[in-house]
């Protein structure tokens, strides 16, 4: 099982939540993405990582509500666990040896966009980044992308 640690609503049907998750934390990579079960019975699906820690061993995700399983995601509370959290899965985002880059996000999408953004300023790359959304009260990230970005443009 794993424990949510932080679950936190940061626009309208869009939610950030922290699971304690230390192997999948240990090996996480910006670009990658988890496989998530609410119960033993549910529906497996696929979230973006949006942030991770190694030394706290958490992982965490955004996701919008669009189905049953999203409305059941959003239904736990901080204490409570998931059956399953598998990952990281996918190819991670190549960064290695980019000097001035210039990433690019759009709505919930842009969870994606800031491990990179986060990983390529760490890296001591010029970062650009560039965020979109419908209206500003779906705007997400705003602080992180500004503290890792050289020049945030939303």
């Amino acid at each position: 099982m794993f424990k949510i640690l932080k679950a936190e609503e940061l626009t309208e049907n869009i939610f950030l939540m922290e699971v304690e998750a230390a192997r999948v934390a240990k090996h996480c990579l910006p670009g990658q993405f988890v496989i998530v079960r609410t119960t033993e019975d549910g529906e497996r699906i696929p979230l973006t990582i949006c942030d991770y820690d190694r030394e706290k061993g958490t992982v965490s995700v955004i996701f919008q509500i669009v189905g049953a399983t999203t409305y059941t995601l959003n239904q736990l509370k901080v204490g409570d666990s998931l059956a399953d959290f598998v990952g990281p899965l996918g190819n991670a985002t190549e960064t290695l040896g980019l000097k001035k880059v210039a990433v690019i996000g759009g709505g919930v999408g842009s969870a994606i966009a800031y491990p990179v953004a986060k990983k390529l300023h760490s890296q001591g790359a010029t970062v650009h980044t560039i965020v979109g959304f419908r209206c500003k009260d779906l705007v997400l990230l705003e602080d992180e992308f500004t503290s890792v970005s050289d020049k945030y443009v939303l």
